[in-house]
């Protein structure tokens, strides 16, 4: 009797990788590869644009340009039609409308965001202004950027999944060439067994017990390796169930072997009794097949009685030519038909399984697994071993060595309770990463219900004795990990390793942004030490002077609408509620903690002057917090100011500023009844719902309130209303905390 790791080693040893095929690439998932992939071109195959925007000569910004046409994925450079100049495209001061994926016209380098561009005659005047300097290459992929000519995208051994495939299509790769996919046939053996999917009557006998005969039951084994085959990435052959017959056994594994199987596997008929055939048909006890028995037994639980040999069939010539098996017994080689005088002989692989179902899945998960993905090109094709910490005690086997079902949970694992076992305190502190391995219960081997959901199988050494819930064991992986759900461990929140120089982070995120950095002392603006400043963008109170105001600015997007007769606030206002709140909650005053407000004025209270100005005074200033004064019905403008002109988030601020304005609207919702219905008396219903309706639009809309950060500081954009309320609620905690401690601020 061998051990089960020589049982593994010899049938590794005999099995090869098959022969190379070429497949085309979708019908090769699952496959390895026998042979590297390169690119036969590069991609992009062209200077692409990364996001939408306008493509423009680096040398000509910051500046006003002039709108020649426009580029689109899939589509090159259309000249808008109405420009009649001879010059080119790429001459001084010209830009194109371009689109993510579109390819950058010949004689410009570098993409401008849409976010970062004005139009001075509107969106139709066919002009653009850009305020910041971009250098060459910004917002454009360089042609071979992603994928180079030449380059090894797959390495032979890689197994083909969707994320290969993709990868393959990308480089326009349609064939590949891989390992071909063994045959696997599978028999069951006993007079016993009757197949449950045959037919109607007997598949229902699961509710009818009497119409089966009382001696026999149902084949499990067949049905489940097949699967087991099909899993492992074998196309497989159904030799169905065969009596307790040595001829019939014979005939059932020849004819696999004729039909071209690499692999027969057989549960069954392995074991020490009277009707158990299988090893003597192996050895040709019989005919039509012989071969070797390499071993008949294993010293393991469950699964000792494993066989394996290797078998070719006898009295057999294979028609080389049309690929038919035809049996010429008696006949001599040299009277056969042309075609047929080459014999042919093929070694295939045979294993003999126990037949009680555990040990059928158990042996075929560690032998003939591994076989099948070694024949398909895996380079280490044994059960995949990793670590994990006992649940339970488990006793041992007295005689052999066990390989034990059980699930794996992550979750548990950390937070496992050991208080009560001191002995095993110190190595659960010390593998608290380590799974937690349950047991899937009874362990006998014809208890089938054990492999559900057994995703692991435990290495346990031969007893007497126990192994101590807590303990460390080795396990092999026989199923997915986690497609019964116990792979879910908490999320962690990395710890972040701060640049030693502030300067080379904020080179490389100009850098990756294309953003030329203004400079002040030869200090980039987004390493400059933050001050303890906060600067409130105003803008003009610009009224609506009449109906045609209004009329004409009815087809202005909501973005450059300047003029309304709503919702502007007074800035003086806003600044007074700021620093009201900065004396209130005690920094005001002179000293190392005091903090500082200016004003910033924005050319018009639209989004995009507003989001313009909030970025102006982020990058001129040394302030460390930038306040939007609210502009447009329900402060709708300046919430979008900071969606437009922010390149991060801000999590948590905007919530907490919120919650003020929560209140509140709790408050006049309840508490007013009465007063709503004086008003109801005077000015009527109508007045009184359209009111409702305004509050009801103002919270969904989230009071006008956002945040985010732009060139390393917070931006936040402030209600129509409780505007102090709101600042004590989200900014208190940050004007005490040192910056560099401010949740979710990104450095």
């Amino acid at each position: 009797m061998i051990s089960m790791p020589e049982a593994i080693d010899i049938v590794l040893s005999r099995a090869a990788p098959l022969e190379e095929e070429s497949l085309p690439f979708p019908d090769a998932v699952g496959r390895v590869l026998a042979s590297e992939v390169t690119a036969p071109r590069p991609h992009p195959p062209f200077p692409a644009s990364i996001m939408d925007g306008y493509a423009v000569r680096a040398a000509d910004v910051p500046g006003t340009l002039r709108v020649v046409g426009a580029a689109r994925a899939g589509a090159p450079l259309a000249r808008d039609k109405s420009d009649k100049s001879s010059e080119s495209d790429a001459d001084h001061g010209r830009a194109v409308y371009i689109t993510t994926g579109a390819p950058v016209p010949p004689g410009f380098d570098a993409v401008v965001p849409i976010e970062r561009v004005r139009f001075p005659g509107g969106d139709d005047a066919g002009a653009v202004a850009v305020a910041d300097a971009f250098s060459p290459g910004a917002n454009v992929r360089s042609v071979g950027s992603d994928i180079q000519r030449g380059e090894v995208l797959l390495r032979a051994g890689d197994r083909v999944g969707p994320h290969e495939l993709g990868i393959a299509a990308l480089a326009g790769v349609a064939e590949a060439r891989t390992r071909r996919a063994p045959l696997v046939a599978v028999l069951s053996t006993g007079d016993e067994l009757a197949d449950p999917f045959a037919d109607s009557r007997l598949a229902s006998a699961a509710s009818s017990p009497d119409d089966l005969r009382p001696s026999s039951i149902f084949d499990a084994n067949r049905h489940m390796l097949l699967a087991c085959a099909r899993e492992a990435g074998a196309r497989v052959m159904d030799l169905g169930i065969v009596r307790d017959d040595p001829d019939a056994l014979a005939d059932a594994i020849a004819r696999a072997v004729d039909a071209g199987a690499d692999v027969v596997v057989a549960s069954g008929g392995v074991s020490e009794g009277d009707k158990d055939h299988l090893k003597d048909v192996l050895l040709g006890s019989f005919g039509r097949v012989a071969g070797a028995v390499h071993f008949g037994r294993v010293m393991m639980k469950p699964g000792k009685p494993l066989t394996f040999a290797e078998i070719s069939r006898t009295e057999i010539s294979r028609t080389v030519s049309t690929g038919r098996a035809e049996d010429v017994s008696g006949t001599d080689a040299t009277d056969a038909p042309e075609g047929k005088r080459r014999r042919e002989k093929k070694t295939v692989l045979a294993f003999g399984l126990p037949g009680n179902p555990v040990s059928a899945a158990v042996t075929f998960a560690l032998v003939v697994a591994p076989a099948v993905r070694r024949m398909l090109g895996w380079a280490d094709p044994r059960p995949r071993r990793l670590q994990a910490v006992l649940a339970q005690d488990i006793a041992l086997d007295k005689e052999r060595p066990e390989y034990h079902r059980a699930t794996l949970d992550w979750e548990a694992s950390p937070a496992w309770d050991f208080a009560n076992h001191d002995d095993f305190a110190d190595v659960t502190k010390k593998k608290t990463n380590l799974p937690l391995a349950r047991s899937t219960g009874r362990q006998i081997s014809s208890r089938l219900t054990s492999m559900r959901g057994a995703e692991v199988l435990l290495e346990l050494p031969r007893g007497p004795g126990s192994v101590a819930k807590g303990s460390v064991v080795s396990a092999l992986v026989i199923r997915d990990i986690g497609t019964q759900g116990g792979l879910q461990m908490p999320r962690v929140r990395p710890t972040v390793v701060k640049p030693k120089s502030p300067e080379v982070l904020g080179a490389a995120t100009s850098s990756a942004a294309g953003i030329v950095a203004r400079r002040d002392d030869e200090k980039k603006v987004f390493a400059r030490h933050r001050a303890r400043a906060i600067a409130v963008v105003t803008h003009p109170f610009v009224f609506a002077k009449s109906a045609s105001d209004l009329a004409r600015e009815a087809d202005v997007p909501d973005s450059d609408r300047a003029v309304t007769d709503e919702g502007n606030d007074d800035g003086a206002a806003v600044l007074e509620a700021t620093r009201r709140f900065l004396r209130r909650a005690g920094v005001a005053e002179g000293g190392d903690a005091a903090w500082r407000v200016f004003e910033a004025r924005a050319e018009n209270g639209t989004s995009r002057r507003l989001a313009a100005a909030a970025r102006a005074a982020a990058e001129s200033s040394s302030a460390s917090i930038v306040l939007i004064a609210p502009s447009g019905p329900g402060a709708v403008s300046s919430q979008a100011a900071v969606v437009a002109g922010t390149d991060l988030g801000f999590p948590g601020l905007a919530p907490r500023m919120r919650a003020a304005l929560e209140r509140a609207f709790a408050e006049t919702m309840d508490g007013g009844e009465d007063e709503r219905s004086d008003e109801r008396s005077l000015d009527g219903e109508d007045s009184d719902a359209e009111d409702a309706i305004a509050a009801l639009a103002y919270r969904e809309s989230g009071f006008g309130i956002n945040a985010g950060q732009v060139a390393g500081a917070v931006v936040a954009s402030l209600p129509c209303t409780n505007c102090e309320e709101a600042l004590r609620e989200g900014l208190t905690k940050m004007l005490i905390v040192p910056r560099e401690k401010w949740e979710g601020l990104v450095s």
